[in-house]
């Protein structure tokens, strides 16, 4: 459900259909481009009507060497306006190829090695998106669950609360208690009436933050029906160190950073270099024009006349920058932002290193805490049977029965929040190797 109809998860995919989009246009650069112009105009001339109608298509190639490929087709068609009509129609191609700056596939590759890279770091940071609001969205489950059993807990409180204050009243009522031993058992009970409404208040949190995670009409009524289990689950270390320097999706993402500004400064040091390309160019233009020739019975005849012409060039074109320095801080840039990119790089591979460390380790603690606590709520309860027989006997007071019952419930409590501990501890550690998709099977359709 939090992946069909999370907003933050459907937000990211309307997101990557922008990012998908910028790749198809960097990927477009060396497809033929067609521009397309045209224009028709009425004119009037000594009362004469004309029109001038102007067709120009252009057509582009760029080519991953750099050369640069321009066709240009114009036709200008005049008709009326007291002249005889004409019609140039000129026809030219260009070709140019960069020698220094701007040649070779190294530096025409680059901009679309930075999409690509750049896509998969998009990529990466949809999967880190979902990642982290799957893992809220399980803390969120889990919270319930142990909102859910704390009022379990609390309803059984009360339950044995009320069966001490009619125990009470038996021995009251066989003068083997006073009287005024009572109204600590009923204010025992109030509290745990309390408790009772607090912990059905809390659970009523737990539901609307788990609504609001998945998108649902916060007047449903949600039930965590799995049960709490914490099993113990054995971690080599060294082994999810490896993975998580492997798998983490910011560690990934950095590397590609990495990659992409390597390809930023070799486009700034070909930006130094001299502006050298060889150019070639060949032009027709064709001019046709009807003129009055022989009259006749019928009418008048005439006649068109057409001529055409083609020229050709081939040459040098140089451009020397000179007391330009944005080329070289464009380099200096790129450089520091490298060696930046490198330190980040390393600062990261130790924060997953760490992080890694201290999530096993907090596993590890939180299985200890969740035996212990499991054997003190074990011990509490047994303390707590055999204080009520030692009170049926007349051998314990009341007050010790108390005692033991609330060090029963804080017991209980204290297990229950030991087994959700552990249980995100172990959530926690997916999300730091960066295996929380691979852990609950999801394939992200992108």
């Amino acid at each position: 459900m939090g992946l069909r109809d999370n907003r933050t998860i459907r937000s990211a995919y309307l997101e990557r259909i922008v990012q998908r989009f910028a790749l198809v246009v960097a990927q477009s650069a060396f497809l033929p481009k067609l521009n397309i112009t045209g224009g028709v105009a009425a004119s009037r001339t000594a009362g004469a009507p004309g029109t001038t109608s102007t067709l120009s298509p252009t057509a582009s190639w760029l080519a991953p060497t750099g050369a640069t490929v321009q066709f240009t087709w114009a036709r200008n068609q005049t008709v009326g306006g007291g002249a005889a009509a004409e019609e140039i129609d000129t026809t030219s191609l260009t070709v140019t190829q960069p020698l220094l700056q701007g040649a070779g596939l190294a530096v025409n590759l680059a901009p679309i090695r930075i999409a690509e890279l750049q896509e998969q770091i998009n990529k990466l940071s949809l999967e880190t998106t979902v990642s982290t609001t799957i893992t809220s969205i399980i803390q969120a489950y889990r919270t319930l669950q142990q909102a859910q059993e704390q009022f379990k807990l609390a309803q059984a409180s009360q339950q044995r609360s009320t069966s001490l204050l009619e125990t009470n009243r038996s021995l009251i009522a066989a003068g083997r208690m006073a009287a005024a031993d009572l109204i600590q058992t009923q204010a025992d009970a109030a509290n745990q009436q309390v408790s009772v409404l607090q912990a059905e208040q809390a659970r009523d949190s737990a539901q609307l933050a788990l609504l609001q995670l998945l998108a649902v009409d916060l007047h449903t009524d949600v039930v965590a029906s799995d049960p709490i289990k914490a099993e113990h689950v054995d971690i080599d270390l060294d082994q999810v160190i490896a993975l998580g320097l492997d798998s983490r999706m910011d560690l990934l993402a950095q590397r590609k950073a990495l990659a992409e500004d390597r390809q930023s400064l070799l486009v700034a040091k070909n930006n130094r270099l001299w502006n050298l390309s060889v150019t070639g160019s060949v032009q027709n233009e064709r001019f046709s024009g009807a003129a009055p020739a022989l009259a006749t019975v019928s009418g008048t005849n005439t006649i068109t006349s057409v001529t055409s012409g083609t020229t050709g060039s081939v040459g040098l074109q140089l451009s020397i920058p000179i007391g330009d320095y944005s080329l070289r801080q464009g380099e200096i840039e790129a450089q520091i932002t490298l060696k930046t990119a490198e330190i980040q790089l390393e600062d990261l591979q130790q924060q997953v290193e760490v992080s890694v460390r201290d999530a096993v380790h907090g596993v590890e603690i939180s299985w200890l805490q969740l035996e212990s606590a499991r054997s003190a709520s074990d011990l509490a309860a047994k303390a707590l049977e055999n204080q009520r027989d030692k009170l049926k006997a007349g051998r314990a007071s009341n007050f010790e029965v108390l005692s033991f019952e609330a060090s029963l419930r804080a017991a209980n409590n204290q297990a229950l929040a030991a087994s959700i501990s552990y249980l995100n501890a172990l959530t926690n550690l997916d999300q730091q190797l960066g295996t929380t998709l691979k852990t609950w099977r999801i394939s992200l359709n992108d």
